[in-house]
């Protein structure tokens, strides 16, 4: 008997031992396959990337991998692989090969975090649905539509610099947070646009209920990256998932049972004003064959809110921070918008626009610190495509980030320098001739093609009436201590930092 159990245990370890070989020359061959025979082997890239996911999953976990895929542009080129399937580019010309065509190409689904109550939003939904929901809500982002919604923006902004003095009045030097607070006046401005009731983080001081629902979103970007990362390495999405869902359960019910209410409430109060769903207003459709789905419109207000809140956030915040740390970018904004206005509610909507330094200044922020510096990759067909002049194998994933294209040293000049003179029109006096060496075609902070981002002229309306009216109303003077406030990790979007400013009344 013990002799048998002695067999069967020298068996057992004899298949492990095999097994285990066999498992170590199946990863060295398929290795060798990777790096030199797969059809993406012509593809300069790190080795290690080339073999697997897991140097790239890494680092998309670690929060810095625009970083990361900056540095490889450097050393590789314009086209890098960055894992077995996939490469990314910089080439200015990929934007309308890789998102202009026809038909279009497919999102990478482990690029998408599946909507939570099955409805899609124009960010997941795909061909038809993607279309007939844009078709739905498309009027409510036109150039008519944006006029008749920016009372509602222009009054947010004045409460935005009522809050500020508030804050003011109570700092004993005179500092506050900034980046808290445009916070609060981008999620009251997205929230009242979106469900036609504002959830009034502005007045938090006023309640002594301050808002944490913007503080969850950006929690939301950071699991929704980790999680879409993981998909790839399965089961440990699936754990991940498990705990982190049933984690943050109630406080996703509550925020779903919020924005169900106040959609109610608004559709129900009829066409009574214009913003988001003033369209809809009357064509819900529940077949999901035309118009939008009550469901699909919830979940298209719960992801412009948390889409609009984040982006508007990071991109003032940055904005004011690169202006206070070059006082002649702050001295020419502070001209342009001191110069034309003679009363803080004389700036809105409508008076901000062709104001070109206001202009040139969000641009250059979008540019050298994009709020999303993330890929937005694309599946080939399996005959392959021509992208930026370089043909790549079928079924490849293929992607452009929005930080890298905006930051690369072969398309900018000086590219990691603030200067919106850069964006200025070349007959403008302050215009720099050194900036013709940029290459515009390479700026596309919103996309391009069908699936752009629908609510761009919204946030750009945002942006150029809150520091508009900031830079009006105070002189600002950035804190010491913040030399690494650049410092930032980024899932989906870069994580909010406090930015600690002194104010002085005008």
């Amino acid at each position: 008997m013990a002799r048998m159990s002695e067999y069967h245990f020298r068996s057992n370890a004899t298949l492990l031992v095999y097994g285990v070989g066999a498992y170590v020359l199946y990863r060295i061959l398929s290795s060798i396959y990777l790096v030199f025979f797969h059809p993406l082997a012509k593809f300069p890239g790190p080795k290690a990337w080339a073999v697997s996911r897991i140097p790239w999953a890494h680092h998309v976990i670690k929060g810095d991998i625009w970083q990361v895929l900056d540095q490889l542009h450097l050393q590789y080129g314009p086209v890098v692989r960055i894992a077995p399937d996939e490469i990314t580019t910089i080439s200015p010309d990929a934007w309308k090969d890789l998102y202009v065509t026809k038909p279009l190409l497919p999102k990478d689904p482990y690029s998408q975090t599946p909507p939570l109550n099955g409805a899609h939003s124009l960010f997941t939904a795909a061909d038809d649905t993607h279309k007939r929901i844009r078709g739905a809500i498309v009027n409510a982002f036109s150039d008519k539509a944006l006029r008749n919604q920016s009372p509602i923006i222009e009054h947010h902004a004045t409460r935005l610099i009522e809050r500020i003095g508030r804050e003011r009045a109570r700092s004993s030097n005179g500092v506050i947070d900034l980046q808290k607070l445009f916070g609060y006046a981008t999620f009251d401005t997205i929230t009242d646009l979106s469900f036609g009731e504002s959830f009034d983080g502005l007045e938090g001081d006023k309640t002594g209920q301050e808002n944490s629902m913007i503080q969850n979103f950006f929690f939301h970007a950071k699991f929704s990256t980790i999680r879409n990362c993981l998909t790839r390495f399965a089961p440990l999405d699936i754990f991940l998932g498990l705990f982190l869902l049933g984690k943050t359960r109630a406080s996703r019910t509550r925020n779903w049972k919020n924005a169900v209410d106040k959609i109610e409430r608004r559709l129900a109060k009829g066409d009574v004003r214009d913003d988001f769903l003033t369209p809809v207003v009357g064509r819900i459709d529940e077949s999901g064959v035309k118009g939008i789905t009550s469901k699909e419109l919830t979940t298209n207000g719960l992801a412009f809110v948390i889409a609009d809140c984040q982006l508007t956030t990071v991109a003032l915040a940055h904005a004011t921070y690169f202006l206070l740390r070059d006082l002649k970018q702050w001295a020419r904004l502070a001209e342009e918008v001191r110069g034309k206005f003679e009363r803080g509610e004389d700036i809105t909507v409508q008076s901000t626009q062709g104001m070109v330094y206001l202009e040139a200044v969000i641009s250059e922020t979008m540019r050298i610190r994009h709020p999303t510096p993330i890929s937005l990759p694309r599946i080939l067909p399996k005959e392959g495509r021509v992208v930026g002049g370089v043909f790549v194998p079928g079924n490849t994933v293929v992607g452009i980030n929005l930080q890298n294209i905006q930051t690369s040293p072969t398309l900018w000049v000086e590219p990691e320098s603030f200067c919106p003179e850069r964006f200025l029109p070349q007959t403008d006096e302050r215009y720099d001739e050194r900036f013709d060496g940029d290459v515009k075609e390479a700026f596309m902070p919103f996309s391009t093609g069908v699936r752009n981002c629908i609510g761009s002229k919204v946030f750009l309306a945002q942006a150029r009436v809150f520091l508009a009216r900031l830079v009006w109303t105070f002189d600002l003077e950035m804190q010491d201590g913040q030399d690494e406030w650049l410092d930032q990790k980024a899932f989906l979007v870069f994580e909010p930092k406090p930015l600690f400013v002194k104010l002085t009344a005008r």
